[in-house]
């Protein structure tokens, strides 16, 4: 064989390999794009996007010729290297042709074949596929006849052994994506905290954001005028409930400026006159449902009851807004952190704090067991079985909560000690 011939064989291996770079710039920007990106690129009249979006939508069979493509290249590029390789190393043994050659080859296809060409594309997914797609597009044309009987068989596998269709994106996948975003600049933390906030709304029950029945303040619908006004003006609320005897009759609601409207303007002021109608949900009840419920109907305030009948506590508008936007404060109103920091590994919890939210914001893992309650003071009085007092403490796995503060067998306050998981086991 002659030099020119040896050239030749050269150049068109150093070609075969550039295809199918070629074909792994393809395989690698098309498996990797952000299509939400390239939709509002589409959305801006860029027709390259559009081209981009038309091709992925059906992304198998695209796949099929990209890999039918690339391995057609890469065996044609191995035969024209042996060849070569007989040519240039003429005086030597075959098998040491043979391992010359594809020791070669191998190099030269995964340097610049592969790994060069697909972290290229990785790092610049949507850019490298705007390039390359009219002409991947033609490609693609050329090698449907081959091409469609690998993707013809590859569907019957598929079928065959293929799982049930399940979403594309779980809400926890979803959450870990948005934690990147911020992590890129691109999110702030506040931005990054609503859109989880939103995402999780949908799963939250009025159970877990309940102000409960102790904590109610009502007054009975046999109230003079005097008492409602001191219950307004010592508790600051807007808003209180209205009950017939007992916590467990809750009627309605009365608004302190329809009271005092009413307080000022007439003399014979009778309470039915300004009460206005409350909804009735169980605990199971998800808030999504209940707002929009509650925005229909105009009301803000919903009675939340027990398995029997009874009144578990109630649950305001302004209780579910702050599910998605955090505690709303008013002039009226004592600032209280469910959690507080004190060192690294000490907090003062409330006891009416949310225990996974709780243990969430500290960093902790927790295992509620079968609790199936929400609050940190339900939780410690599972685990002890039985009225906590002060001082009391319950060890978990890797924190202490102590019993710091209670008021008519209710916990107050805990403080919880994180463990140094690490220092123990060594």
């Amino acid at each position: 064989m002659g030099l020119a011939v040896d050239v030749i064989y050269a150049v068109l291996i150093a070609a075969l390999i550039g295809v199918s770079g070629y074909f792994s710039l393809a395989e690698m920007s098309f498996s990797s794009l952000n299509k939400i990106r390239l939709k509002n690129l589409a959305r801006e009249g860029d027709k390259r996007a559009e081209k981009v979006l038309s091709m992925s939508d059906n992304f198998d069979k695209l796949l099929t010729t990209i890999l039918v493509g690339n391995s057609l290249v890469n065996i044609l590029a191995s035969s024209l290297a042996m060849l070569l390789f007989v040519s240039l190393l003429a005086g030597m043994m075959e098998a040491a042709q043979t391992i010359i050659s594809t020791l070669v080859m191998m190099t030269g296809l995964l340097i610049f074949g592969e790994i060069t060409p697909k972290s290229y594309a990785k790092a610049n997914a949507e850019r490298v596929a705007m390039r390359i797609a009219p002409s991947l597009s033609k490609v693609q044309k050329v090698l449907t006849p081959i091409s469609i009987s690998f993707f013809k068989l590859q569907e019957s596998i598929s079928k065959r052994f293929s799982r049930p269709d399940g979403p594309i994106m779980t809400e926890d996948e979803l959450k870990v994506i948005i934690d990147e975003i911020e992590e890129e600049g691109t999110l702030q933390k506040h931005e990054t905290e609503l859109i989880k906030s939103a995402i999780e709304f949908d799963d939250i029950t009025v159970g877990e954001i309940l102000t409960p029945r102790v904590d109610i303040q009502g007054v009975n619908v046999s109230a003079d005028k005097y008492e409602i006004e001191y219950l307004f003006t010592s508790t600051g609320f807007s808003r209180v409930a209205v009950f017939d005897g007992t916590m467990d009759r809750i009627i309605g609601v009365i608004n302190v400026k329809d009271f005092y409207n009413t307080y000022l303007n007439s003399k014979d002021m009778k309470l039915q006159d300004i009460m206005r109608p409350v909804r009735f949900v169980p605990e199971s009840t998800k808030i999504s449902s209940l707002l929009r419920d509650m925005q229909r109907s105009k009301t803000h305030m919903a009675v939340v009851l027990d398995p029997y009948g009874g009144t578990a506590g109630i649950v305001t508008l302004e209780d579910m807004i702050e599910e998605l936007v955090g505690d709303i404060w008013d002039e009226s109103d004592e600032v209280e952190h469910p959690v507080v920091r004190e060192s690294d590994n000490l907090f003062s919890v409330l006891g009416g704090a949310n225990i996974y939210d709780a243990m969430e914001e500290m960093g902790i893992d927790f295992d509620p067991e079968e609790y199936e309650d929400h609050t940190v003071a339900g939780y410690i009085q599972y685990k002890l079985d039985r009225i906590p007092v002060k001082g009391d403490k319950v060890e978990l796995p890797n924190a202490i909560l102590t019993v710091k503060l209670t008021k008519n067998r209710r916990i107050r306050e805990v403080k919880v000690m994180k463990k140094d998981v690490r220092s123990e086991a060594e």
